[in-house]
């Protein structure tokens, strides 16, 4: 490319910048300005060509129209125009003017300032902490915030003013939360505003269960209503030979669990009264998947042993709908996630360990055959890890069986068409398939415990969209907020691990859950062991 065209590139970056700026989305024109200046120091043009595009970044910023936030102007149009610089004021001055605005608590106008210092490269990451300063100052929390991750993101930040930002985010994160509190009890002290609040939760209750679970009567031939009370019996295929050990007869009790890919219902073995769970797919997911199949997948998982994966005993069927029975646990992740607080710290790690070990048993572990299958799960949730309320028991259920749903129906189980919020739950390579860079499919459940790991500790999801194009752009070009932003007494180490998990390249995620499960042995050999009888009871009876 010849030089006329190199400008000609960076001219229309600049011109996109403008309408980001005209449009009032300060912040994205501001990248996009300080990406061309970085540029601007090793590009191959000439000085005059660089001049140029200097003083049309100036001009960009120069023009932008006062009414815009976060480059507003409240002072009289008359003090303004004295204490301003002139137009050509190089970028030091710049820098020292917002200094000078912030000692008169000029906040507004200091933030003009030193975003322009910023984006032209003066001071750039001290200019963006002391824009972060300004807007706290506003009480602009959220802006401030942002500020901040600006010079947290920064692959020149030093680790010393990692944890000093740190630091600071965390700071304006409690007085919002703590604004945030106030008004919900200011709210609640009005009895008509209580109401009012009460049915706005209620009607959006009512959506998400109309979102995210799928009708009973979605099953393809059969009603689960209908078999309430009624017997299934094991699957036999061509030659009478069943999935389980021999066949068995059960009877289906009752109605335990609708998700958004499958069903639960509870199961009592004829003869013993053993209560189990039967696991049925819905439509979709169960669209083209053969008995045959199925019943490949459920002998190998009678064949892992490994105290950390449901025990699977069986595939049974009712006509074409078919069960996968497996060992019966009362409660999911997903109902301790439902809680309007963050787990405890203690267990929080405790189930993060137990289900480290879950996955690499699953990765790794011989077989009572004594073959390794090396399941990978790809599609770890809070409805997958499944606990006892008053024994210490974390199991993985469901491990390797969106593969199989997957390659028996590649176009329905495609990502655009999932429910959104099953994408908070899935790995940058499983948006965009090169990604993965051939990397085995461990490195992707190492992403997914992250996700889940990162909602233990802060109680909050680490990614959150309205459409599959922003859970693909947060998943594969963003980092969530790192952990310890929302919750300070995180430590370090745990905030450093669930990032590490995160990270989009799969080449810097950890090596193997085996190296994290060691880590948390070193470390936090105290709190593993917090899965005590009777801590799920007690946390949910709060």
């Amino acid at each position: 490319m010849g030089f006329g065209e190199l400008f000609q590139s960076y001219l229309a970056k600049v011109r996109e910048a403008r309408v980001y700026l005209d449009q009032g989305l300060v912040d994205y024109g501001a990248e996009v300005l300080g990406e061309i200046q970085d540029d601007l120091r090793t590009a191959e043009l000439s000085d005059d060509e660089k001049s140029d595009l200097r003083s049309r970044i100036e001009s960009c910023l120069r023009d932008v129209d006062s009414g815009h936030d976060t480059l507003s102007h409240n002072v009289p149009e008359m003090e303004a125009a004295e204490e301003h610089p002139p137009a050509g004021a190089d970028t030091l001055q710049s820098f020292q003017y917002g200094l000078a605005l912030m000692d008169g608590q000029f906040w507004e106008e200091a933030i003009d300032e030193l975003q322009r210092a910023a984006v032209l490269g003066e001071h750039t990451l001290k200019c963006w902490e002391l824009c972060g300063d300004c807007a706290g100052r506003l009480e602009r929390w959220d802006k401030a915030v942002r500020y901040y991750e600006m010079v947290y993101t920064d692959p020149g930040a030093t680790d010393e003013l990692k944890r000093h930002i740190l630091l600071k985010i965390t700071k304006c994160s409690q007085i919002q939360r703590k604004t945030t509190a106030k008004s919900t009890l200011f709210a609640k002290s009005d009895p008509a505003q209580a109401k009012q609040s009460a049915e706005a939760e209620q009607i959006l209750k009512e959506r998400n269960v109309e979102a995210l679970v799928p009708s009973v009567a979605s099953l393809d031939q059969s009603s689960i209503i209908q078999l309430l009370g009624n017997r299934i019996h094991s699957w036999q295929d061509d030659a009478a030979r069943v999935a389980g050990k021999e066949t068995t007869s059960y009877r289906v009790n009752n109605l335990l669990h609708v998700g958004i890919t499958s069903l639960v219902v509870e199961l009592e073995v004829e003869g013993t009264g053993e209560r189990l769970a039967g696991q049925s797919l819905t439509a979709p997911y169960n669209s083209f998947l053969t008995p045959q199949a199925l019943a490949k997948w459920v002998h190998s998982h009678m064949m892992v042993d490994s105290s950390h994966a449901i025990k699977v005993r069986d595939l049974a069927h009712a006509e074409d709908l078919l069960f996968i029975v497996r060992e019966y646990l009362p409660f999911s992740l997903s109902e301790l996630l439902s809680r309007p607080r963050a787990l405890p710290l203690p267990l929080a790690v405790s189930i993060a360990y137990h289900v480290l070990e879950g996955l690499g048993d699953l990765h790794l572990r011989m077989g009572k055959d004594e073959r390794i299958r090396s399941i990978f799960h790809l599609d770890l949730r809070p409805s997958r890890i499944l606990l006892h309320n008053e024994r210490p028991v974390v199991k993985i259920s469901n491990g390797g069986l969106w593969k199989l749903v997957e390659a028996s129906n590649p176009e329905g189980t495609s990502l655009k068409h999932l429910p959104l919020p099953l994408l908070g739950y899935r790995a940058p390579e499983q948006f965009r398939p090169y990604l993965a860079r051939k990397k085995p499919p461990v490195f992707t459940d190492i992403y997914l415990f992250g996700v889940l790991f990162y909602e233990m500790l802060t109680g909050m999801p680490a990614f959150h969209g309205l459409s599959y194009e922003e859970y693909e752009i947060q998943h594969c070009e963003q980092y969530p907020t790192p952990p310890k932003v929302w919750r300070s007494e995180i430590p370090e180490e745990l905030n450093d691990m669930v990032m590490k998990c995160l990270e989009r390249d799969p080449f810097k995620r950890w090596r193997s859950t085996t190296q994290m499960s060691l880590v948390l042995e070193k470390s936090y050999n105290h709190l593993i062991h917090a899965l005590r009888r009777g801590a799920l009871q007690e946390f949910l009876a709060r």
